[in-house]
């Protein structure tokens, strides 16, 4: 490498010249690093710059630095940014650097990552690696009549177990679908808090609880069958990731030379514990965040766990971190930056009671970089809510005609809900300017026109569904949605010749599928066999592919040697596929 490069000399060449605390963040390389972020202040080009530094001027390789944030927008934006920056340093070294091994992405994605990853286990033998549950699978699972009536079989829950189930979340409903969802937001919580089992059930002291703690006990049973393959959850694959690492301690610690985790105020036990459980060798930890934006509370997340960052890392590691808060906001005008110091100053944020220390970083001193001292905010006038949105709408079209914004998509409204009449008043004036809104959520799902078309199509394919329920004003508003939905599709397959040969083709395949299964069960029906009994390879195999009549796409299946080999291989481990 060129000894005339420098990273002073990057700095240039990407027009980037950091501020005192910016240039101290990047610069720090050993030890664990505190960095209280302001809103505005930068903390992202910190962190990508701090990452190029321990790269290109510290030796460190990609795949031994660990770098995470919340959200895959998030995390996309670190991972190009890296490429981008890491492209100055290349065309001065002529040395490519790869991070297609690094790991760079959101915490869910990294823990999959590590329970797969070789390097965390003894003799890099290959792991076990569960199946992945999102948040649909997971509701779909645990709503499937057979794994709820299992989880509840035998727990006291009275006489009527969803009801209960949801009196203790405070809903009068016996709705199988809500007692699903109160059981997994309440299981995901259970899992983010590491919860044991034992010790929770001999503290509930409420009988409804104990009975949740012990169907939560049977959902993590029913995800690891014996002799099957192993299920986990979103929030429970976090713990199988922590697992994994204190199975293998103190080798997991020494994997990772850097962690750096950005939005850490949104962290939960379980991930906290994760992230000192990976820095325990190196304790090369780097966290970055800002009390006063936590966003997931409501999903487990633990405000405390930044505040009291300093503290926890000095128990856990041994050491304290160097502390550099970012205060300087480059976004916004002064009048903003100060109205909201005064008002984070104004409150007493000391604990009560015994607990001592603070519910929040009381010694921030966030200054604006802008000397722009015009105006911040405008107010309407105080006249009726018509009115009002008129004004409004005319000020946005003041600000797309004067260029003050480059297109509208740059201006966004706030409402407490999308369901507020206000809010249809604001999408008519606006429109009446001449700006179509976009807002999804302000309206029934199913009213947005990709809704309407899409289930406009599926009708044309499908044939419409039955409306045999009974009538009312529900009914007819669902048939006048079918008949607008089925209008709707006709006129797009009209318009594009491509998409109706594709709903022809589609059309014959579901014919083909129907006529294939009819021949089928004929086929079955003439042997006399039952088609929940196990499927026989030997027996059965001939007859079904020499059906009459089959199509060739259906003839492959029972011919096939691979799923022959599978259907024997299942049969001979007591799991046979069924005939059906």
């Amino acid at each position: 490498m060129p000894t005339a490069l420098t990273l002073s000399k990057l700095w240039r060449d990407a027009g980037f010249k950091p501020d005192e605390a910016q240039e101290q963040a990047i610069l720090h390389v050993d030890g664990p690093l505190y960095l209280p972020a302001g809103p505005g202040s930068g903390k992202t080009r910190v962190l990508l710059w701090r990452t190029l530094n321990l790269i290109v001027f510290h030796g460190i390789k990609p795949q031994e630095i660990y770098l995470s944030t919340f959200t895959e927008k998030a995390a996309l934006q670190l991972r190009e940014g890296l490429r981008f920056l890491l492209g100055y340093a290349s065309n001065h070294t002529n040395k490519h650097y790869d991070i297609s091994q690094m790991y760079v992405g959101t915490i869910h994605s990294l823990c999959n990552r590590i329970i797969q990853d070789r390097r965390f286990y003894p003799n890099r033998e290959r792991a076990r690696v569960p199946v992945l549950m999102d948040d649909l699978r997971q509701y779909f699972y645990l709503y499937r009549n057979v794994n709820w009536e299992a989880l509840k079989e035998g727990i006291d829950l009275g006489d009527v177990a969803n009801k209960t189930i949801n009196s203790y979340f405070g809903w009068a409903s016996q709705s199988r679908h809500e007692a699903v969802t109160h059981c997994i937001a309440l299981f995901n919580r259970f899992s983010e808090e590491c919860l044991d089992v034992r010790s929770a059930r001999r503290r509930a002291s409420d009988p409804t609880l104990r009975a949740l703690i012990d169907m939560y006990e049977r959902y993590l049973a029913q995800l690891q069958p014996e002799g099957g393959l192993p299920q986990t959850d979103l929030s429970l694959l976090q713990q199988n990731a922590l697992n994994v690492l204190k199975e293998n301690t103190p080798h997991s610690g020494e994997v990772f030379r850097h962690i750096i985790v950005d939005e850490y105020q949104d962290t939960n036990t379980v991930q906290e514990r994760l992230f000192f459980a990976l820095a325990a060798g190196h304790k090369n930890l780097c966290m970055v965040g800002d009390d006063d934006q936590t966003l997931y509370r409501f999903r487990g997340a633990t405000v405390e766990n930044f505040v009291e960052f300093e503290e926890r890392c000095e128990q856990q590691l041994g050491v304290r971190p160097k502390r550099i808060p970012l205060s300087t906001n480059y976004r916004l005008r002064v009048r903003i930056v100060g109205f909201y110091g005064d008002f984070i100053g104004k409150p007493n944020w000391r604990r009560t009671g015994n607990q001592g220390g603070y519910y929040r970083i009381t010694d921030k001193d966030i200054r604006a970089r802008s000397r722009d001292n015009g105006v911040s905010v405008v107010a309407s006038t105080q006249a009726k809510p018509e009115e009002v949105c008129v004004e409004i709408a005319k000020l946005v079209r003041r600000l797309v005609d004067e260029k003050k914004v480059e297109n509208p998509n740059q201006i966004a409204f706030l409402f407490p809900s999308l369901k507020s009449v206000q809010v249809k008043r604001m999408e008519e004036a606006l429109k009446h300017e001449g700006l179509l809104v976009y807002a999804p959520r302000a309206g029934s799902f199913l009213d947005v026109d990709e809704s309407v078309e899409v289930f406009g199509l599926y009708m044309k394919v499908f044939g419409r569904p039955s409306n045999d329920f009974s009538r009312g004003q529900d009914h007819d508003k669902y048939v006048a949605w079918m008949d607008r939905a089925e209008a709707r599709a006709g006129e797009l397959v009209q318009a594009d010749r491509r998409l109706a040969h594709y709903i022809e083709h589609l059309q014959g395949q579901i014919n083909d599928a129907a006529s294939d299964y009819q021949i089928l069960c004929r086929v079955a029906e003439r042997n006399g066999w039952d088609v929940k009994a196990p499927y026989d390879v030997r027996v059965m195999k001939r007859r079904l592919a020499d059906a009459a009549g089959l199509t060739d796409k259906a003839r492959k299946l029972p011919e096939s040697e691979s799923f022959e080999k599978i259907a024997l291989r299942r049969a001979g481990e007591h799991r046979p596929f069924s005939l059906g």
